[in-house]
């Protein structure tokens, strides 16, 4: 007897039951998957996204403040870091490139970002995508997802919507986009931290012609201070000093004051952070296992139901001469199919649940994140295919049980 046959007309007679049950197990499977893709693609972007910043120095505070305000852009409260830090790392041997980050202003939407040219090529390891890197202190350097272009004009203003806060009248001039980095600074407009004290009334009254003078003397304890300072080692081993040295040392700002620093690696707060992430996920990875689990218990109590329901049809098999094998066979695949069909669609509905959180989360953060279907999401179809195959058998024998009269 031919079973393909029997499970074509099953499928006919039963084909609202059975899809509703695929559905339900899909649904459940692409929970399941989206949350392992998610959280995947949340901690392998962000780490992508700290990869140039090695060191950050603040002035000592909370750590993750100070890495979600420099790496991620996000609006933080962190304390100024005096001027006069620069003096312990400017010029330094272990020191490959360190630069001054000011935030705190806007050009429309994008974060408007003071610093010196060391941090616009990265120490002379990044190139341009178009123009070049800013030369007087009214001369900008944006990212490639700002959305200005080369020649235009901005103008800075407080606050996080234009039009609301107090706009500047100084503008600058686009003259360079970087090359994209997937991260929140391809929003990013750069400018010389000098226009930013200016702008501010701060000091850093300097000549345009004379861009970054200020790194060359040592009256760091007239200038105001940075957000952040960015900085690059020479060596792994020199990565270490540099913590240890600043973490333990102060500066002084404008009016004298010492204040005490803290050096980051921004890898170390990273690890942190997913810690605390995963204790989160893994009530989410419960709730996602629990869902698979009753979805595949529904489709043990339906093939239940089924063989009930189709029971006639069965013994008329057998009275046909059909063994028990072929009825045993015949009811277990019509339950794997549900299965199978679940597996098939849960996988692409989890990438497709877990793409829109990219998009979402990139949107939100200016991170670009891509899901990927690895081994975690292989685990969870294998787990969920042999459970299937274990539960089907139980209906399946009760049906070849069935005693001819």
């Amino acid at each position: 007897m031919n079973v393909l046959l029997f499970l074509k007309n099953e499928f006919r007679q039963s084909s609202k039951i059975l899809v509703s049950l695929a559905f339900i197990l899909a649904l459940a499977l692409s929970i399941a998957m989206a949350i392992g893709q998610t959280e995947r693609m949340i901690k392998s972007s962000s780490a992508k996204a700290a990869e140039q910043f090695d060191i950050l120095v603040g002035a000592k505070g909370s750590r993750t403040s100070l890495l979600l305000s420099t790496v991620y852009l996000r609006e933080e409260m962190i304390s100024l870091t005096p001027a006069s830090a620069m003096k312990l790392l400017n010029g330094k041997k272990a020191v490959k490139w360190c630069a001054p980050l000011a935030f705190g202003d806007r050009v429309g939407e994008n974060p408007l970002v003071g610093t010196t040219r060391s941090f616009v090529t990265l120490g002379q390891t990044r190139t341009m995508k178009e123009g070049r890197v800013f030369n007087n202190r009214h001369e900008a350097v944006v990212g490639i997802r700002s959305g200005l272009k080369i020649g235009e004009v901005v103008y800075p203003h407080h606050g996080r919507i234009a039009g609301i806060g107090h706009q500047h009248e100084n503008g600058f001039e686009v003259v360079g986009i970087l090359p994209e980095t997937g991260t929140p600074w391809d929003r990013s407009v750069l400018v010389p931290i000098e226009s930013i004290w200016a702008m501010h009334e701060k000091g850093g009254h300097t000549d345009p012609a004379e861009l970054e003078l200020w790194l060359k003397n040592s009256q760091f304890d007239q200038l105001p201070g940075f957000s952040a300072i960015a900085v690059k080692p020479v060596s792994i081993s020199d990565a270490y000093k540099i913590r240890q040295a600043l973490s333990s040392a102060s500066a002084k700002d404008q009016t004298g004051r010492s204040i005490n620093l803290m050096a980051i690696f921004t890898g170390e707060v990273l690890v942190e952070l997913y810690a605390t992430l995963d204790s989160a996920m893994v009530a989410f990875e419960w709730f996602g296992a629990s869902s698979v689990l009753i979805s595949l218990l529904a489709v043990l109590i339906t093939g239940f139901i089924l063989s009930e329901l189709r029971k006639p049809q069965l013994l008329q098999l057998r009275t046909m001469g059909a063994p028990r094998k072929y009825v045993v066979q015949v009811v277990w695949l019509l339950i794997m199919s549900v299965v199978v069909s679940g597996i098939i669609f849960g996988m692409l509905g989890g990438y497709g649940l877990s793409s829109i959180a990219a998009g979402v989360i990139g949107n939100d953060t200016g991170i670009a994140m891509s899901p990927s279907v690895g081994w975690q999401e292989a685990q969870i179809a294998l787990w969920t295919l042999g459970l299937g195959a274990i539960f089907a058998i139980f209906p399946a024998v009760k049906v070849g049980l069935l005693q001819l009269r």
